[in-house]
């Protein structure tokens, strides 16, 4: 037989079943290629897990988040740590905090990894995450303050503990009316200087007047006196 079976009569006398398949002889060779190509594939498929675990170790990071009361009072109902969320890269990885302010980030793999907390209204400054793997198959996270021009920014205690820097600004604050600052503006100067010449110039007027008869008459009586001690 081509299928690589044989059985022991080929012909069936009447009335009698076909063999049983304790009466069939597997061909030679076939059962050792099959143990062969089984033990092959589960070697192969540990050294693919052990090369795949190598690639890709990991480990999580943990902290909590903490929102002081001076920034609590601004929120709306529900705006605190409710609306809060845990990103790493950009987003790759993303997590939300429990409601005493715990999160964990898990699948982190080694390598420098930025770590920012966003907030609709709260401003958190952005983490880096060194993840380093250790002698036991381990990875350890070390955290510093994201310094985008140095790379790395004073070290921070881990199990990370985070809180605002301050609060998004979307409508800019009316200034509170203040009548000194109205001397501070140059328009503001020229109209009080032109109105004030305007007030001061008519009463300066008589005065000038006056002037000019004073000296007037002083002349007067100089030209008398030396046309006296001429003649």
């Amino acid at each position: 037989s081509s299928c690589g079976f044989g059985f022991v009569s080929s012909h069936n006398p009447p009335g009698q079943f076909p063999p049983r398949l304790d009466t069939m002889v597997r061909a030679p060779g076939h059962m050792e290629r099959f143990q062969a190509v089984a033990a092959f594939t589960v070697l192969a498929f540990s050294a693919a897990r052990g090369v795949h675990a190598q690639q890709v170790a990991s480990g999580p990071i943990r902290g909590r988040i903490s929102i002081p009361q001076k920034f609590q009072q601004d929120l709306p109902l529900g705006g605190g740590l409710a609306a809060t969320k845990v990103v790493v890269d950009g987003g790759l990885l993303a997590t939300l905090p429990t409601a005493d302010g715990y999160f964990i980030v898990n699948n982190v793999p080694v390598g420098p990894h930025l770590l920012q907390v966003i907030h609709p209204r709260l401003v958190f400054d952005s983490v880096r995450i060194d993840a380093q793997e250790v002698k036991n198959g381990s990875v350890k996270m070390s955290a510093y303050l994201a310094d985008f021009e140095h790379g790395k920014g004073a070290k921070l205690k881990y199990p990370l503990g985070l809180a605002p820097s301050g609060a998004f600004v979307y409508l800019e604050k009316r200034e509170e009316f203040n009548i000194l600052s109205v001397f501070k503006s140059p328009m503001a100067l020229i109209s009080l200087f032109s109105f004030g010449a305007m007030f001061l110039l008519p009463k300066l007027q008589p005065m000038i007047e006056e002037e000019k008869k004073r000296q007037q008459e002083a002349n007067d009586q100089q030209e008398a006196v030396t046309a006296t001690s001429n003649k």
